[in-house]
């Protein structure tokens, strides 16, 4: 016998999700418009200073880590490149295999300027939802993002 109340919240939890990632991206294109992004280019370069801190990851390992193809990385990589946010490059011990290596630009976020932006967009974000929310919000999309890319042990450890 199925849970109709189960399966009811599950539809509005998803469809919820994605009005809210629209409203999300919405706000957060206009924060990072004068900086030259986009969302998913921000969201690119926030994967690959967190998942890989020490080194160059290839296309293919960045779009898991993205959760996205490839291609689709390789295309919002070139826009960076073309801002000076990454380098692709070659992988010197494999001709067939692209890295990306961010540039020190990407210090700007670390900048004070940065670090103001970033709180003053989550403020906004998060203005009227109480603090144990947000820590149950962040933990249940935790265990979500864990159910849904299992291979991502990492998916779920504290930034």
């Amino acid at each position: 016998m199925a849970d109709i109340e189960l399966e009811q919240a599950q539809a509005e939890a998803f469809g919820t999700l994605f009005v809210l990632a629209q409203h999300l991206t919405r706000r957060a294109d206009a924060a990072l418009d004068d900086w030259g992004l986009t969302t998913r280019q921000w969201l690119l370069l926030a994967v690959l200073t967190s998942a890989f801190p020490d080194r160059s990851p290839s296309l293919s390992e960045a779009a898991e880590r993205y959760g996205s193809s490839r291609q689709n990385v390789k295309q919002i990589a070139l826009g960076l490149q073309e801002r000076g946010w990454v380098r692709l490059e070659t992988d010197p011990a494999d001709a067939r295999t692209t890295r990306i290596t961010v540039t020190e630009q990407v210090r700007r976020f670390d900048s004070p300027e940065g670090v103001a932006r970033s709180r003053a967009l989550l403020g906004t974000a998060f203005d009227g939802v109480p603090r144990g929310d947000v820590l149950a919000l962040r933990d249940l999309t935790r265990a979500w993002l864990a159910a849904l890319a299992p291979e991502h042990p990492g998916a779920t450890h504290d930034r």
